[in-house]
């Protein structure tokens, strides 16, 4: 049952100092009415979609977030485990970012998705999936602690609480999902699908001490946005953090499409600040609206190569969901096969790829 109003907290944090961010934690769960278990299976999921990126701290959620939810859990004698599931190479990715040094440090178990034992997950009310799979310690632990980072995304428009879950969804899955839902709303009806399943036994702590703004989730730019925001409502977190970003959250579709399905609402109690900055991060071209568009259809922006910085190594080809990439020798897009999920320019370890500038 989804609380009338949820709070939603914000502290300052200005930098990845170990100290600050252990106190901006602490202060952001007291501040929201969290108080983490005692002696209980708690899984960390971060946010850790790659590691090949220029702006890594911008990127990813960091290790120093991880490590202050880990020292709480560790004196309260919780069983930790951290995982995710990248787009590909999670193994390497969570290396890179450090997570195997941080899981030794607290004694917690490292879990990359696809390598574990699946269970099944069905529900008469999914929208968009039949089913789906999902390591079976998700369903095992007793509270799952979502670490999503503040950036802007391409398809979405705003990645959030609600959308790092679809980092539950094990390996080269998540490119036969990004079919089903090819497109923004279809789409963010399918993270609700997932995310329906893990709200009750979910808290949500936001890394946005530095934030990303444009060619979000990973070819965007940094911001210096210096905050940390906790609610134990992912909806709620979601609108306030779009909100503080510039969005009207109302146009975000998987924040819509919660709130229309039940597991939240568009009120909430701000708790940290008495009133909610508006730091306006340059936003991601989505579509133009505008009537021309519409009488003629909508018009696309192509996505292009920028062969200076193409290394053609495939991998935009070898990941595409719709099969749409060719090499010639750099990459050639189809554009009637092309389903718009933008996860060759997510992937892409040089940024090669961009929608057309006008």
């Amino acid at each position: 049952m989804v609380e009338k109003i949820s709070k939603v907290s914000i502290v300052k944090c200005k930098s990845y100092k170990q100290s600050e961010v252990d106190r901006a934690v602490e202060k952001s769960l007291q501040l929201a009415g969290i108080e983490l278990p005692f002696r209980k299976k708690v899984l960390i999921k971060p946010n850790i979609v790659s590691a090949d990126v220029k702006h890594l701290d911008a990127t990813v959620t960091q290790p120093q977030i991880i490590d202050a939810v880990c020292k709480i859990l560790k004196k309260n004698n919780c069983k930790i485990f951290i995982g995710e599931s990248s787009f590909m190479n999670t193994p390497v990715f969570l290396k890179k970012v450090g997570l195997d040094k941080l899981a030794k440090k607290y004694g917690a178990r490292l879990i990359v998705f696809e390598m574990e034992k699946q269970i099944e997950i069905k529900h008469h009310k999914f929208k968009i999936l039949k089913n789906f799979p999902v390591a079976e310690i998700v369903k095992e632990v007793d509270l799952i602690i979502n670490l999503p980072k503040l950036k802007t995304h391409q398809l979405m428009k705003f990645t959030g609480a609600v959308k790092n879950l679809f980092g539950l969804i094990p390996g080269g899955l998540k490119q036969k999902l990004h079919v089903q839902g090819a497109s923004e709303k279809k789409f963010g009806n399918l993270l609700v699908d997932i995310y329906q399943n893990f709200d009750d036994k979910m808290i949500n702590i936001m890394d946005g001490v530095i934030g990303m703004e444009g060619k979000g989730p990973t070819s965007g730019l940094p911001v210096n946005s210096g905050f940390i925001l906790a609610s134990k409502n992912a909806i709620a977190l979601d609108i306030v953090s779009s909100k503080l970003i510039g969005y009207n959250p109302k146009k975000i579709y998987s924040t819509k499409q919660a709130v229309k399905r039940g597991f939240g609402n568009w009120d909430y109690e701000l708790v940290g600040l008495k009133k909610l900055p508006n730091l306006n991060f340059k936003k991601p071209f989505i579509a133009l609206k505008t009537i021309r568009n519409i009488l003629f259809g909508m018009r696309k922006k192509p996505i292009v190569v920028d062969e200076k910085k193409c290394i053609k190594c495939g991998v935009c080809r070898d990941h595409c969901p719709a099969k749409a990439i060719t090499l010639n020798p750099y990459p050639v897009i189809d554009k009637k096969k092309c389903i718009r999920c933008f996860c060759c320019m997510e992937i892409c370890p040089k940024h090669a790829l961009s929608l057309k500038e006008n």
